[in-house]
């Protein structure tokens, strides 16, 4: 007898990926990739947003199950949203399947088994970076994890000693479970078209330092500037340091940062880029830094490694379990210390860096979508 999986994707709808995103695509990647998950499991990916993801569907295929006519207008979902919510209108078909809630806006029939995963409790860690709405929606869902779901995950051993001191939840209940990585930044773009994008975005391969994430404080944007400039005053000013992300209402100090005479011409703002574009300019850069205040994962330090380029990053929360004795790990708040970090993966000879780039890549090959789903599907397995 299949066993079936009901995963709530409504909060994919929006043009531009977060981190949780990724790891919700990632489940439907992985089911598509993997057909030989389907022997013992159905999956059924179903939408509450009152939008039709088209892109979605033509990946998992018959598996996607929306709430909104393939025909409906994008421009459309707000009254349809309203219907679905107050209960007049279609509701998913789930009975008898485990509904796997989006964390931050939870479906609860009240009848079926329910699973969760919690990427992190930052919210009510750092409430001075989040938004009323964000913390009230966390504290919902710690408390539907700790009072209703049978399957509580987390995406590292960090996070799961926070959930338990946050909510009592016993260590038994809570299953770690990696995120996997898209497998494309293990097959670099061609030459040709790398240097494409490199050309288009104004920076040359080796001469720049790049950072991939929201430009919100949580990321240590500013100081990691700082180190920059630090480590780089004796550089040729053609050495850069570029900024992926988007911008958030708390990204003004960073923005007026770096818009000084000083820094406007070094420090380069992309914003928002597409992940091929991402993925060349990583593995182009010279090193990636990735020193937030907190994470809950880190998927940027994995990726980069996948690229064989030097990670710098955090040793606080998990970033320092991620990492795993491959990245170079500094104090957040210590700017000098980012910079000796800037400084030593700039000097270093090209013999240790080609080593190391080898030993990082098969360390990352083994945070795969299909281990990350295969992870929850054992679970699963294992309590029937």
């Amino acid at each position: 007898m299949t066993t079936t999986l009901a995963i709530d994707v409504s909060g994919l709808s929006w043009r531009y990926r977060s981190g949780v995103q990724n790891l919700y695509w990632a489940y439907a990647n992985a089911w598509a990739e993997n057909p030989a998950f389907h022997k013992d499991f159905d999956v059924l990916f179903y939408d509450r947003s009152g939008i039709y993801n088209h892109n979605l569907q033509s990946i998992v295929g018959p598996a996607y199950q929306s709430l909104a006519p393939s025909w409906w207008p994008d421009q459309l979902r707000r009254p349809l949203q309203v219907l679905i919510k107050s209960g007049s209108w279609r509701r998913p078909q789930l009975s008898g399947a485990i509904n796997h809630v989006w964390n931050w806006n939870i479906y609860d029939t009240g009848k079926d088994r329910c699973s969760i995963t919690v990427p992190d409790i930052l919210p009510l860690e750092y409430p001075q970076w989040f938004d009323e709405r964000f913390i009230r929606l966390t504290k919902a869902s710690l408390n539907f994890a700790r009072t209703r779901a049978h399957y509580v995950f987390v995406i590292s051993e960090y996070v799961k000693q926070r959930l338990m001191d946050a909510t009592g939840i016993s260590a038994d209940r809570i299953h770690v479970v990696y995120p996997g990585i898209n497998p494309q930044y293990f097959e670099q773009p061609d030459e040709l078209t790398a240097q494409g994008v490199l050309r288009r975005h104004g920076l040359v391969e080796g001469r720049f330092l790049i950072s991939s994430g929201f430009l919100d404080p949580r990321k240590n944007l500013a100081r990691q500037i700082q180190a920059f400039k630090l480590a780089t005053q004796h550089e040729s000013s053609d050495f850069k340091y570029t900024l992926t992300g988007l911008k958030t209402s708390l990204s003004q100090d960073v923005l007026t940062l770096i818009d000084t005479p000083e820094m406007r011409s070094r420090v380069v703002f992309l914003g928002y880029v597409s992940q091929p574009d991402l993925i060349a300019l990583m593995g182009k850069s010279a090193a990636l830094m990735y020193c937030s205040i907190a994470e809950g994962f880190g998927l940027p330090i994995i990726e980069a490694m996948a690229t064989g380029v030097p990670v710098i990053t955090s040793s606080t929360t998990s970033m320092q379990e991620i990492a795993h004795g491959r990245a170079i790990t500094v104090d957040p708040l210590n700017v000098e210390e980012m910079a000796n970090a800037i400084t030593s993966v700039l000097g270093s000879r090209r013999g240790d860096y080609i080593a190391r780039a080898i030993d990082n890549r098969k360390y990352a090959a083994t945070f795969t979508i299909g281990n990350w789903l295969e992870g929850h599907l054992k679970v699963y397995n294992d309590d029937k």
